[in-house]
């Protein structure tokens, strides 16, 4: 006999105009031309809004940089320097950054340059966020530029990770632009553009999964007395998730005590027991409460012991007799 699973905010930084960080000495972009206009946009982005901590590991997403001037001489190329800080959930102290729940829960997180995700978006205030993407463009004949970069984000989930909302807010960004740089490394000041604030943020939900191994009672002659066997079930929860398991009465069986292994038309009645006293059946949750068990899950597996009994019966045919049960967590 065998078991089948079933499913079961941000203080904006104020960063003072006039100075280089970092000891790096490099001349900070100067505005194109009094009548230059731009303004610059993040969209905000999901990591998803049904992500299982027991399967998700790691999560990507993408957003969506807008720059866009007027007003500028053409030919002439625009530097901008999109500085990113920790946002409103903050950061590790080391660099990575996190989303948080509004209970303060975090989620390591962090926005990178490049797909491969391995060049972290910074801040050149802030160097513990890493270095600043420099775009560069060319006004046209028109003397504007509209120009797209992709920032590319990651979360990172355990097991043990709590289900909820995670967000970060980033608002009052200093993107700073001016004429053509090299690089954005240490620059701190020039025109400034804040875009609007953008939100990353992920929904983690419950989630619970069951496995189970076959219960044997052996090779048994006739069935004049109680043949007890028992086996494991292991059920793995979100953590703070609770759960109720319940087992069905198997292909033909009529109660938790009254299930049947078959043999063509023939029988062996057996039950399947919550406790090695074999006094408290285990059953279906809409059998009743006492039926079940529960219990809270951790992230990790949590073994359930099922205590198996063929009681005294009429022996039938010798040859394997077998059932399916389907175990059932509800959370």
């Amino acid at each position: 006999m065998w078991w089948k699973r079933s499913v079961a905010r941000l203080s904006a930084l104020a960063v003072a105009l006039g100075g280089v960080s970092g000891g790096t000495a490099l001349v900070a972009p100067t505005p194109a031309r009094a009548a230059a206009s731009c303004a610059a946009t993040v969209g905000s982005a999901s990591f998803g809004t049904q992500i299982s901590p027991l399967t998700a590991g790691t999560v990507d997403t993408t957003a969506t940089l807008n720059f866009s001037c007027s007003g500028l001489t053409p030919g002439i190329p625009i530097s901008l320097c999109p500085n990113l800080d920790g946002g409103s959930a903050g950061g590790d102290g080391a660099g990575g950054r996190y989303l948080k729940t509004a209970g303060g829960i975090s989620l390591p997180f962090q926005i990178y340059q490049d797909s491969g995700r391995s060049q972290p978006w910074g801040s050149s205030s802030l160097l513990v966020f890493g270095t600043v993407p420099t775009i560069t463009a060319t006004p046209g004949l028109g003397g504007t530029i509209n120009v797209n970069r992709t920032l590319y984000a990651r979360i990172t989930t355990q097991v043990t990770t709590s289900p909820g909302t995670y967000t970060s807010d980033f608002s009052g960004q200093n993107f700073f632009w001016g004429l053509n740089l090299l690089t954005c490394a240490g620059v701190t000041v020039g025109s400034s553009v804040v875009p609007a604030t953008f939100t990353f943020s992920a929904t983690l939900v419950p989630d619970c999964q069951v496995a189970a191994s076959a219960l044997n009672f052996g090779t048994v002659g006739v069935l004049t007395a109680n043949r007890d066997s028992s086996t494991s079930l292991n059920v793995t929860c979100t953590s703070g998730t609770t759960y109720n398991v319940g087992l069905d009465n198997g292909l033909t069986g009529a109660g938790p005590v009254s299930r049947q292994m078959k043999m063509g038309a023939e029988t062996v009645t057996y039950g399947l027991y919550k406790n090695n006293a074999r006094d408290q059946p285990w059953g279906l949750v809409g059998q009743g409460a006492g039926f079940v068990v529960g219990g809270a899950g951790t992230g990790s597996a949590q073994p359930l012991t099922v205590y198996g009994r063929v009681p005294p019966q009429t022996t039938p045919s010798p040859g394997p007799y077998a059932d399916t049960v389907v175990a059932t967590v509800t959370y």
